[in-house]
């Protein structure tokens, strides 16, 4: 989202967005909550989990947040799963905007954080 935020504002268009905050506030990305996409780790790396693409998921930011260093079947059984309800069903190929992410992240990757050069490197290897 981040970088989302840094082509539309280059574009000209970003005096008052929403995109994107460093500490994901309601306030200061209010999409993020729920709708934001984060890359998670399955087995969480606290406790030993790789960052190996096997062991990546995406998840909405309040899930990730929600289950923490838990386990996926201990998270499963305190916050149940419901469909999102529309039109059309649930989506069943929404990749969190991964492949976005990677694309922007090509474009210009001299203004990425550690972290997101270390994304790239795991997203771009598939």
């Amino acid at each position: 989202m981040r970088l989302i935020e840094r082509e539309v504002s280059a574009a000209g268009n970003g005096e008052q967005l929403s995109y994107y905050h460093a500490h994901w506030t309601r306030a200061g990305a209010p999409l993020l909550d729920e709708l934001g996409a984060v890359i998670d780790h399955i087995e969480a790396h606290s406790t030993g989990g790789s960052s190996k693409r096997d062991n990546l998921a995406t998840s909405c930011c309040k899930c990730n947040a929600q289950k923490s260093a838990g386990t996926v079947e201990s998270h499963r059984t305190r916050h149940p799963h419901k469909a999102i309800k529309g039109k059309y069903g649930e989506p069943q190929h929404w990749d969190g905007l991964s492949a976005l992410f990677v694309v922007l992240a090509q474009r210009d990757r001299s203004e990425l954080t550690a972290s997101e050069r270390d994304w790239l490197r795991v997203l771009a290897e598939s």
